[in-house]
C-alpha cells in the first residue's frame, strides 16, 4: 500500500504541476478579466483585496500542486484496492482507465448541471446552497459509477457477453446520471457576466480538470511500469515478491 501512495503522490503532483501551468496559459486572461470585473464592484462599497494578483498567482499554482498530490494520495488508495478487479492485463491501462473514471465521475458530471462560473458571478447569500447542490451531485455520481462498476462485474460473473454487457451497463448508468441531473434544482444565481467571458473561464475549468486527470493517470501508469521493468523491482523472500 506504501508504495501506491507514494506513486500516486508523485503522479498527482506531476499532474498539479501541469493543471497549474494549463491554468496560467489558459485561464490567466478570462480569471482576471473576472476579477477586475469584481473588482470593480467592490470598489462601490471600499473593499480591498488581502493580496496582490501575482501572489493569487504564484499561491495559486503552488495550491494546484499541493492539491494534486494529496488527490493522488487517494487515487493510489482507490488503485491499490481495485487494480486486481480491473479488466486489463498491465498497471498502464488500469491506471488510465482509472484517471479516466475520475474525470467522468469527479469533473464532467458535476460540470453538466452546475458548471463552474467566474468570480463575478453569484451571490455571497446563496453560496452555501450552490456548494450543497454541487455536493449531492458529486455524490450521485459517485454512487452512479461505483453501481455501473458493480453491475459489469455482475453482469460478467454471469457470462454475459461483452457487447451486451456494455450496452447494459452504459444505459444504466446514463439512467442513474439522467435522473440526478433532471431531479435536481437549477443553480439559484442569475448569470449577469458576459457570455464569452462565462464561456471561456468554464472552458479552461474542465480542461484544466481534463488536464490534471490525463497527466495524473499517464504518469501514475509509467511509474508503475517503470518500477516493474527495474531489475530490482522483483526481491524475492522465501520464493515470493516482496512488492506484490
Amino acid at each position: 500500500m506504501t508504495r501506491y501512495l507514494k506513486l500516486g503522490a508523485m503522479a498527482g503532483a506531476t499532474g498539479g504541476g501541469a493543471l497549474a501551468l494549463f491554468l496560467f496559459g489558459v485561464g490567466e486572461r478570462p480569471l482576471s478579466e473576472a476579477i477586475a470585473r469584481e473588482a470593480a464592484a467592490d470598489a462601490v462599497t471600499g473593499h480591498q483585496e488581502m493580496f496582490s494578483r501575482t501572489v493569487q498567482v504564484v499561491g495559486g499554482m503552488v495550491g494546484s500542486v499541493v492539491y494534486g498530490a494529496l488527490l493522488g494520495v487517494v487515487v493510489g488508495v482507490v488503485f491499490a484496492a481495485v487494480r486486481h478487479r480491473l479488466p486489463f492485463r498491465d498497471d498502464w491501462r488500469r491506471a488510465v482507465v482509472l484517471a479516466l473514471t475520475g474525470f467522468v465521475t469527479l469533473a464532467l458530471v458535476p460540470a453538466v448541471k452546475y458548471p463552474a462560473n467566474p468570480p463575478s458571478v453569484g451571490d455571497g447569500v446563496s453560496v452555501g446552497r450552490r456548494t450543497a447542490l454541487y455536493l449531492i451531485l458529486l455524490a450521485c455520481s459517485v454512487v452512479a459509477s461505483w453501481s455501473a462498476w458493480r453491475l459489469w462485474r455482475t453482469l460478467a460473473a454471469r457470462g454475459v457477453h461483452e457487447p451486451r454487457r456494455a450496452g447494459l451497463v452504459a444505459s444504466a448508468y446514463a439512467a442513474m446520471i439522467g435522473v440526478a441531473i433532471v431531479g435536481l434544482p437549477p443553480t439559484p444565481d442569475p448569470n449577469t457576466a458576459p457570455a464569452q467571458l462565462v464561456w471561456s473561464f468554464r472552458v479552461a475549468s474542465l480542461g484544466g480538470a481534463l488536464v490534471f486527470w490525463t497527466v495524473t493517470g499517464l504518469t501514475l501508469g509509467w511509474l508503475l511500469v517503470r518500477r516493474e521493468a527495474r531489475p530490482d523491482a522483483v526481491r524475492t523472500a522465501a520464493g515470493e515478491a516482496v512488492h506484490v
